[in-house]
């Protein structure tokens, strides 16, 4: 489903017509950029840990779709999630990566747990 078409100048191919899928914020679409690095990119979800310093993300997450998809890019003209890992570095997920990924941060949380839990019996007396 289409909300709106949107007209971006390129250097490469000048004056483009982009119809826009709806979820797609417009962010991905400035002005002056090559047509093959035109994307769509929805609203941003960020996975958040609390610290003693306020708030830190830990991976950021959005909708991508190349608007004119190359060989290059895996992903052809379907709809994936990039996901920023706390390197900064963004990784493209389909649906079964994307369940890969939340299967990995599962078992993290359980090592993180077991943290908290032999940090419990420390406090308690244990080894010093």
């Amino acid at each position: 489903m289409t909300a709106r078409t949107v007209s971006i100048e390129t250097s490469d191919h000048g004056t483009v017509e982009v119809p826009e899928p709806a979820w797609c914020t417009g962010a991905a679409h400035p002005d002056g950029v090559e047509r093959d690095a035109i994307a769509h990119t929805g609203p941003t979800i960020n996975v958040m840990a609390d610290t003693e310093r306020g708030p830190r993300r830990l991976l950021e997450l959005l909708l991508w779709a190349d608007a004119f998809p190359t060989p290059a890019n895996r992903h052809g003209d379907a709809v994936y999630v990039a996901v920023q890992l706390l390197d900064g570095d963004y990784f493209g997920y389909d649906v079964t990566g994307l369940d890969g990924l939340a299967a990995d941060l599962l078992e993290a949380a359980g090592r993180v747990r077991y943290m908290a839990r032999r940090l419990a019996v420390e406090n308690r007396g244990g080894d010093r």
